[in-house]
């Protein structure tokens, strides 16, 4: 007959890791449902479980009745799925409010290919020159200028390659992109 909740979150307490194992193999499914349920990607919600369980794991010590183990998990998981959604609220209003910006100030508003080209030529011949020049710029800005405008990726997947959101990919573009024309001013300024 395999072991309640509450007898391997008292193993856990004292020390024997395999107990957590089973904790972890029982309620990995519910949890991952339940962060599916919020996110609707499978691999987001697997990183969700993986958060819960760690906290769980460092905040075991808090857990009052060992026996609703279970419940106190799914307490968790709809926290971390809070966190998700407000997070997810930020980067949709930095996203706005940038895109917004971007559009007022002339800069990323679906240029014409003339312009991307001019881009992309502008770009590739700064960053040949960027080693002497820009010792400052940073090689997740190196890789966002080369992903999106020399590889023509689109922003999903210049930004999957790095990492990032789409807000956090846009600030390093647009961090990038500042710094060379900044470099291009002074190169013009001090030839």
């Amino acid at each position: 007959m395999p072991a309640k909740d509450g007898t391997l979150v008292l193993g856990v307490r004292n020390g024997d890791r395999s107990a957590f194992a089973e904790l972890y193999d029982r309620r990995a499914r519910l949890i991952r449902a339940v962060c599916y349920d919020e996110v609707r990607d499978v691999q987001t919600a697997a990183d969700m479980t993986q958060e819960v369980f760690l906290r769980a794991y460092k905040n075991l010590a808090r857990l009052h009745d060992a026996d609703r183990f279970a419940a106190w998990l799914v307490g968790i998981a709809r926290q971390v799925c809070r966190e998700w959604r407000r997070k997810r609220r930020r980067e949709r209003r930095g996203l706005k409010a940038f895109t917004e910006q971007q559009r007022a100030g002339g800069a990323w508003s679906d240029p014409p290919e003339s312009r991307l080209v001019e881009l992309r030529d502008q770009i590739a011949s700064l960053l040949k020159h960027e080693q002497r020049s820009m010792p400052s710029l940073t090689e997740r800005e190196r890789l966002a200028l080369h992903s999106y405008y020399l590889q023509e990726r689109s922003v999903d997947d210049a930004r999957a390659v790095l990492g990032l959101s789409r807000s956090g990919f846009y600030r390093v573009l647009s961090s990038a992109c500042q710094r060379l024309r900044g470099a291009s001013n002074k190169r013009e300024v001090h030839p």
